[in-house]
């Protein structure tokens, strides 16, 4: 069950660290004098990355959160609960939710509504890929017991401030009438994420980032069978690229009608 593809909206840009970046991995092994807390890495080049799968968790929540929807399902486990917004109705129900359509759901007892939006594991970009090796970096941080003030020192590792990823994030337009208030949810959640934190230890002054975006360009359907071509969104003759090559979250918010306006229109 589902709609069809109308077009797809993709989106590519950067995201900067201010602050120090931590995305836990599990450890394999241990290791006297080891890290407890390593960063995911890519088990093939060894550098570290954002994971998709956090990257749209994050927004999916603070979506949730700043348009007061009751986090309710768990999808943790009893010890650990992880509480989301989850519709568990039929599929034209699931449709008129905001957070639903958007990021999905699995139906507990109704129907399943697959994501429009697509979020990829965002890389280093090209500038800090040949110096990964150099820019984690370990924090020492320590705990303090409240009892007895004992100090328990423990070592974190981190992606430090100024690098930057490159980040894609693809929305499937499969309702005209839905298309703007969809695109318009995903860059508030991302304006959010700027003035909230990515990854762990965000109240201890992890996780600051700053977004920009580099490219927007819409694919109708006819483009994947070579009958139609992509019409870019951004940059426009309204909103000049920055010197980084880049636009900032707000301005594509304050411009929103002009850049998603219909290619009719």
């Amino acid at each position: 069950m589902g709609d069809v593809i109308l077009s797809k909206v993709i989106v590519k840009g950067k995201i900067r660290l201010k602050t120090g970046l931590h995305i836990g991995a599990q450890r394999e092994t241990m290791e006297i004098g080891g890290i407890d807390n390593p960063v995911i890495k890519d088990p093939v080049t060894g550098q570290p990355y954002i994971p998709g799968s956090s990257l749209k968790g994050k927004l999916r929540s603070l979506l949730e959160k700043v348009k007061g929807f009751k986090a309710e399902r768990n999808i943790g486990t009893r010890t650990n609960p992880i509480y989301i917004h989850a519709c568990d109705k039929s599929y034209d129900e699931i449709k008129n939710c905001e957070i639903c359509r958007l990021f999905g759901t699995s139906g507990k007892d109704g129907d399943n509504f697959p994501a429009r939006v697509l979020v990829r594991d965002a890389f280093l970009t090209e500038e800090f890929k040949d110096k990964w090796e150099e820019i984690v970096e370990i924090k020492y941080e320590t705990a303090i017991d409240r009892i007895t003030s004992a100090a328990n020192p423990r070592p974190m590792e981190r992606v430090p401030p100024g690098v930057e990823f490159e980040f894609e994030v693809v929305y499937n337009v499969e309702d005209e009438e839905t298309r703007e208030q969809d695109l318009k949810n995903l860059f508030s959640a991302m304006k959010l994420l700027e003035d909230d934190y990515l990854g762990g230890s965000g109240s201890r002054g992890y996780g600051k980032v700053g977004i920009i975006i580099t490219g927007i360009v819409e694919r109708p359907r006819d483009y994947y069978f070579g009958n139609k071509d992509e019409r870019v969104l951004l940059p426009t003759d309204k909103i000049k690229p920055s010197e980084d090559g880049g636009v900032r979250v707000l301005e594509i918010l304050e411009k929103f009608n002009e850049i998603f306006k219909h290619e009719s229109s």
